[in-house]
């Protein structure tokens, strides 16, 4: 096997391993059950990040780690086989469905929104499959065993475990070191307070017995106290920062949770209730961050193609020494697009308004100018051409060559005057 397979195989088992070794750890002390597990998170999103010829390496890594775990937990050879091809077939269609959402055309880019549902489909169907196939291997192993729970623990836990993992596998494998750039450290610091601020809340709410804190009344009604400031974190810290402060934010969480503090612990209906309702905690917690994550990519998506546009629009204006203007219909107030002060080598901070602009053309044209303008305003006219020559104060001549437009409102009249300089190379001085 080549060597890149054999590395991607090896980083996938050992991640894996760490991700089940943690999720055993945080197991809950009374019922041995976990609230999360990570390893098959680290299975599904390494599968999303790899190239195609990489992922059967994810998978292999995967399966093995499985089977090593199950020998380890004195599952027999075929039982622990049995298992590792359940994480290969579970995350493997899950991940699969995650990717076909995830495609798009060639020319075309990547919509995140559409992204973070397949993710999302992707991980109801391993946790689905994988609870599914597992409750008939129970059924082999432990003929005993409750299928129902087991189903539903194993469900759950695999669920959560994929909507902290994947994201952060995510946004780390394209991470590059830069010397430059980067976010602001204004920007890092607000982001740190506000995630101190969100560890604060949460630890009043869940490191203790909440009621002898704010009383039975008051303290459980305070449980999503904590996560406006994870969101405003994940505002702040974008994609990457909110996914490593949501993983853990749900470790803290759990680990209180699973020592026996918090709200989810104070009142429990059966024992293991709340495993559950910190499963429900972390899992509402893992989408609020998706989901701004998502928001803010299509935003910068968004304002990148803007960007993109904006530059090419600016670059075919200048390249025909073309400069755009508008003017406001009933004051002649002007905007002056990019460009313009070095097309019309002269600081358009003097020309204000379209009589500045009218001002600074030959004396014998302003009457025929203030015409054409007084008819595209009133709205007798929708275009007038101008040619005309402009001279400033450095005794320079610009001769241009304008079409005005009048852009008319939703009552109909004219509430703006659009305008389009092609401007001749100036001359004199």
């Amino acid at each position: 096997m080549p060597i890149p397979f054999l590395l991607t195989a090896l980083l996938t088992f050992l991640a894996w391993v760490l991700a089940a070794v943690l999720s055993q750890g945080i197991s809950h002390a009374a019922t041995n059950s976990s609230a999360v597990w990570l390893a098959t998170g680290i299975t599904f999103g390494a599968l999303l990040v790899v190239k195609a010829a990489k992922r059967p390496a994810v998978l292999l890594g995967a399966v093995c780690a499985t089977v090593v775990l199950g020998l380890r937990d004195g599952q027999t050879v075929a039982q622990a086989l049995a298992f590792g091809a359940n994480e290969a077939l579970a995350a493997g269609l899950g991940a699969w469905l995650a990717l076909r959402l995830r495609t798009v055309a060639p020319d075309a880019e990547a919509d995140p929104g559409k992204a973070y549902a397949g993710l999302l489909l992707g991980a109801l169907l391993s946790a689905a499959i994988g609870a599914s196939v597992a409750a008939v291997l129970w059924s082999w192993t432990r003929p005993q065993a409750l299928l129902a729970a087991e189903w539903r623990v194993w469900a759950c836990t695999t669920f959560v475990g994929i909507l902290l993992m994947a994201p952060l596998i995510i946004s780390l494998a394209g991470f590059r070191i830069r010397r430059s750039g980067g976010m602001p450290m204004a920007q890092f610091l607000a982001g740190a307070a506000t995630f101190v601020m969100f560890l604060v809340a949460a630890a009043l709410i869940f490191s203790s017995d909440v009621s002898d804190r704010f009383g039975a009344s008051l303290g459980p009604t305070l449980t999503y106290l904590p996560l406006p400031f994870l969101v405003v974190t994940a505002i702040l810290w974008k994609e990457r920062g909110a996914t490593l402060a949501t993983l853990a934010a749900a470790l803290a969480l759990i680990v209180w949770n699973n020592a026996g503090a918090g709200p989810f612990s104070e009142i429990e209906g059966f024992a293991g209730e709340a495993v559950i309702e910190v499963q429900g905690y972390v899992a509402v917690m893992a989408l609020l961050v998706g989901v701004v994550n998502t928001l803010g990519a299509r935003n910068e998506q968004a304002l990148a193609q803007a960007q993109a546009w904006r530059l090419r629009y600016r670059q075919v204006l200048e390249s025909n020494r073309t400069v755009m203007a508008s003017f406001d219909a009933r004051n002649g107030l002007a905007q002056w697009g990019e460009g313009a002060d070095e097309l019309l080598r002269t600081s358009t901070a003097a020309l204000l308004t379209v009589q500045d602009w009218i001002a600074h053309a030959e004396q014998q044209d302003h009457p025929a100018l203030q015409a054409d303008w007084r008819d595209l305003t009133q709205g007798h006219r929708n275009h007038v051409l101008w040619k005309h020559a402009l001279r400033w104060s450095d005794g320079k001549v610009a001769s241009v060559i304008a079409r005005l437009s009048g852009v008319r409102g939703a009552d109909g009249q004219v509430e703006e005057v659009a305008a389009l300089l092609e401007v001749e190379a100036p001359h004199g001085g």
